[in-house]
């Protein structure tokens, strides 16, 4: 009796630890994890499922419950699988009040399908583990939030292959349905990555991509003025990630509106306000967004570009009699699409005229002008390759290599997690860009705040040394869409 007592006491302390929700652990720099949750409360109803408080042989149960816990804790996974099964095969709920059997099972199964080289073994361990996420949504409904998520969680980065991405979708749709503002960090990335190829595939319609991209962004923003300790941790990393990945919606007009235009990118006119290109792109950017032309920003923007930047020319004197000849009306030209926000008609136009021009400092601004509209719709290849061609035309012009460098440096969080290395040496090829704009004095004060605001970013030593022995200096290939050969800079 003093045996079992003891086990009680020493489960009872093991368990005021076990009750607090755990987050992404301080190692993991890519992406949020899920981890075990305890969210019944005692005072709520207890698990329908089997647990150990009607069990006769209970003492002999909650043993093999704590020494489990010990060997789970520690990974010693093979150790663990006979203690777990002795309590799963009676008590799968344990008290009633925790879903730890379910997910100590998710890490030993999960351990088990690692080591395993035989690929019908693999998928039997995969299918127990799919078997323990039913068996949890059903005894813990109350856990349904956590669970959907979790279990979509481990289909995308641990179990790719085992469902289809619309399966994954709706799993972190269940998950995000029922959690609401609270849903939790790890959801967030993957979900994003899902939501965005959902959309691109046709899979899902404008109106359901409009609601989840909303919401995903409103569930960030709380994360990062609520959230505490690791939990806050994780929101770093997919305030990183998932904010710049739902911009890829913007190539979908209409799909954002007027207010969230404004929010992003008045900036680009507010912090240069005497420069032309400035008003254009932030005029541009906000017809697109479907702002209106009695806005009041907008017709502050107007009317400071023509004030400023619309050259007048003087009417022509005919001989009939000393009259004048006005202009002939010629219509919409390129810049009036462009300032109006119509991107298509704007591309079209300026290709019309890059292809009929015989000039190359013409040609070089036509290029320009559909290379920065091309990076706005976040067709960065095609924006490339339209960059080139404005450098081809006007060599060391520093305007293009700062829109390729800055491509290259908003790709992080496409060709990786947001953040770690994958996402850190996208950097790398951008600097190369933005030291050859420094060559260009219009340029070099821009590029030079490029340098020096993407520095702090930059990998350290340590992640070079984790990642294949990379050191400074070294050749690197960047690969994803960049695919560009470049020196590594390391901190």
């Amino acid at each position: 009796m003093k045996k079992h007592l003891l086990v009680l006491l020493t489960l009872v302390t093991l368990l005021a630890f076990a009750c607090s929700p755990k987050t992404t652990e301080k190692t993991v720099k890519e992406e949020p994890k899920p981890t075990t949750t305890t969210p019944t409360k005692p005072d709520e109803n207890l698990s329908p499922c089997p647990s150990w408080n009607t069990a006769a042989n209970k003492d002999a149960i909650i043993d093999n419950y704590v020494l489990c816990k010990d060997e789970v804790r520690a990974k010693n996974y093979e150790k663990a699988y006979p203690l777990w099964k002795a309590v799963y095969d009676v008590a799968p709920a344990a008290d009633g009040k925790r879903n730890t059997i379910y997910t100590w099972g998710l890490e030993i199964f999960n351990d088990k399908f690692k080591k395993e080289t035989d690929t019908a073994k693999k998928k039997q361990h995969v299918d127990q583990i799919m078997k323990l996420y039913d068996e949890m949504l059903e005894c813990y409904p109350a856990d349904k939030g956590y669970t959907y998520g979790r279990k979509g969680f481990d289909l995308v980065y641990n179990y790719p292959n085992y469902a289809t991405d619309k399966e994954k979708y709706d799993l972190f749709k269940k998950s995000i349905d029922l959690k609401g503002m609270k849903t939790q960090a790890f959801v967030l990335n993957p979900f994003t990555d899902l939501l965005i190829k959902q959309f691109n595939s046709k899979a899902i319609g404008v109106g359901e991509a409009k609601k989840y991209a909303n919401l995903v962004s409103k569930i960030v923003d709380n994360g990062m003025k609520t959230a505490k300790g690791n939990e806050l941790e994780g929101f770093k990393v997919v305030n990183g990630y998932s904010p710049v990945r739902l911009e890829e919606f913007e190539a979908t007009k209409g799909f954002y509106d007027c207010d969230y235009y404004k929010r992003k990118y008045l900036y680009i006119y507010e912090e240069d306000k005497g420069d032309c290109d400035a008003m254009i792109e932030a005029y541009s950017i906000l017809r697109w967004g479907d702002c209106s032309e009695m806005d009041a920003k907008l017709k502050e923007i107007n009317s400071a570009y023509e004030s400023k930047c619309v050259v007048v020319t003087a009417p022509t004197n005919t001989n009939n009699g000393g009259g004048v000849t006005p202009p002939k009306p010629t219509g919409p030209n390129c810049n009036d699409l462009l300032r109006g926000g119509n991107y298509n008609e704007a591309i079209k136009c300026l290709k019309d005229k890059y292809n009929s021009s015989t000039n190359s400092s013409n040609k070089a601004s036509y290029a320009y002008s559909i290379a920065s509209i091309l990076t706005r719709q976040k067709k960065f290849s095609s924006a490339r390759d339209w960059a080139n061609k404005a450098l081809e035309n006007r060599p060391e012009w520093g305007k293009a290599y700062l829109l390729i460098g800055n491509m290259y440096a908003s790709s992080g969080a496409s060709c990786g997690p947001g953040t770690g290395w994958k996402s850190q040496v996208v950097i790398w090829p951008a600097m190369d860009m933005w030291q050859k704009a420094k060559s260009d004095p219009d340029s070099a004060s821009k590029a030079q705040r490029q340098i020096n605001k993407y520095s702090q970013y930059l990998p350290t030593k340590e992640d070079g040394f984790m990642n294949g022995g990379v050191k400074d200096g070294d050749s690197y290939k960047v690969g994803c869409w960049i695919n560009r050969t470049t020196r590594a800079r390391l901190k």
